[in-house]
């Protein structure tokens, strides 16, 4: 019995081209063994046809199926370095090739080459995962200065012009008609000037997320820019949502601007739905419309081509919050976008 096991260990371990020409050589002796004898008995015995096609049905029977074994067990290094590829596929992020280690040498030295590609690949992954939340915080704060700076200094200073204009309009006598005039034109146009100052300002940083928190912020820049493109939107958060953290209020403000921006660059839609809810422990942001969808594949294909990264940028926001982005369209049907976050991100620490 011990004997028998360190020859199947010893086999096991033997390359699997050598496997496969010792069994076919095995089955080739049996087979060249076995026909001589069948034959001279069948020889001396006279026998009739029908017993010799019998005979000759039933050994190239055993001859495939015995081959048909021995190849079957000389791959299965190579099934089981597939199921662990599909694995991987799945999610699994290492592939552990020590399950192959008593194996096919050259397959155990596959699947550690596949499995060090595949650290290597995570490894890259979680640094550019770092790299992108490192860039996308630092692209939140330098806007939230921008809008401070504008508002604090060049919005104030636009307002001083106006009351300035406005003095000088009253100081004026009523003869001067054209120099009112263009006093009058030129506080129009600071006025405009600072209405354009400051959309700006709430486009890079609303102050009404800081100040009144997520659902404001959304219903405000819903309303503001889908319903001047001519859109109907309905907002339904049924105050259900319990406050959230600076991180998340920003993540998910910048998804539900970006999916409002492509609706109303892309979709040609009459209706938006947005719908902002608390399940357990997630927060669910859900923004619908009926334009005319898309083809997923073909979008996210030319998205990647031409650097329109709307979508993508969606969707490694949430990622980055340790959320998840589901996203469906139809051409024709119109488009949904689910998004779901925990209420304490990787990185973030609990609020006691």
């Amino acid at each position: 019995m011990g004997t028998f096991y360190r020859l199947r260990q010893n086999l096991r371990k033997t390359p699997i081209l050598y496997r496969i020409a010792v069994g076919n050589a095995f089955v080739i002796a049996i087979g060249a063994i076995g026909g001589t004898y069948i034959t001279r008995l069948l020889a001396d015995q006279a026998a009739d046809w029908w017993l010799i096609l019998i005979f000759l049905a039933t050994g190239t029977t055993l001859s495939v199926v015995i081959n048909f074994w021995i190849i079957k067990n000389a791959l299965r290094p190579l099934n089981e370095l597939s199921s662990r590829v599909d694995q991987v596929q799945k999610g699994d992020a290492q592939i552990d090739p020590q399950f192959l280690q008593p194996t096919d040498p050259d397959v155990y030295q596959l699947a550690a080459t596949l499995d060090s590609l595949v650290r290597q690949i995570d490894e890259r992954n979680l640094e550019l995962r770092a790299l992108s939340e490192h860039a996308i915080n630092a692209l939140e704060e330098e806007r939230k200065q921008i809008a401070l700076t504008l508002h604090d200094d060049t919005g104030q200073s636009l307002s001083m012009l106006i009351i300035n204009l406005e003095r000088l309009e009253n100081q004026l006598p009523s003869e001067e008609n054209l120099l009112l005039e263009k006093l009058a034109a030129t506080r129009q146009l600071a006025q405009e000037t600072l209405a354009n100052l400051r959309k700006i300002v709430y486009g890079l940083r609303p102050s009404i997320l800081d100040d009144l928190g997520l659902v404001p912020a959304i219903r405000w820049y819903a309303q503001t820019n889908l319903e001047e493109a001519g859109i109907m939107v309905e907002i339904n958060a049924n105050g259900e949502v319990e406050p959230l953290s600076p991180l998340l209020n920003s993540s998910l403000f910048r998804i539900a601007q970006e999916a409002i921006n492509n609706i109303i660059r892309h979709s040609q839609a009459e209706k938006v739905e947005i719908n902002l809810s608390q399940r357990e422990e997630d927060i669910l942001l859900e923004v619908k419309d009926d334009g005319r969808g898309f083809d997923l594949g073909s979008v996210r294909e030319e998205a990647l081509q031409l650097q329109h990264l709307g979508l993508l940028g969606m969707q490694e926001r949430a990622e980055l919050v340790g959320g998840n982005t589901e996203l469906s369209s139809v051409p024709g049907g119109g488009t949904q976008i689910l998004i779901s976050v925990p209420f304490n991100p990787p990185g973030e620490e609990k609020d006691e």
